[in-house]
């Protein structure tokens, strides 16, 4: 079975992906939260190396849902 050609109910790939997409949006989500939320919430900032590491995992998050929501749209696929 190939990935692009899976054309049963929803497919076991638009599940995958579907999962990717929505863990890439939760850790993008979830990351900009705690980097926004110091100075703009009244809350206290990151120390430097938490606030590094958010980014880094802000930035992960966004690869992952870029990734997963072209893959699960078709995006360059010619379909």
């Amino acid at each position: 079975m190939r990935f692009r050609n899976d054309t049963r109910g929803i497919g076991v790939a638009k599940l995958f992906f579907t999962l990717v997409t929505s863990v890439g949006l939760g850790l993008a989500a979830g990351t900009a939260f705690l980097i926004v939320h110091g100075p703009f919430f009244g809350g206290p900032s990151l120390d430097p190396f938490p606030m590094m590491a958010a980014l880094a995992v802000f930035i992960a998050g966004i690869v992952v849902l870029t990734w997963g929501s072209t893959r699960l749209f078709g995006v360059g696929t010619g379909v």
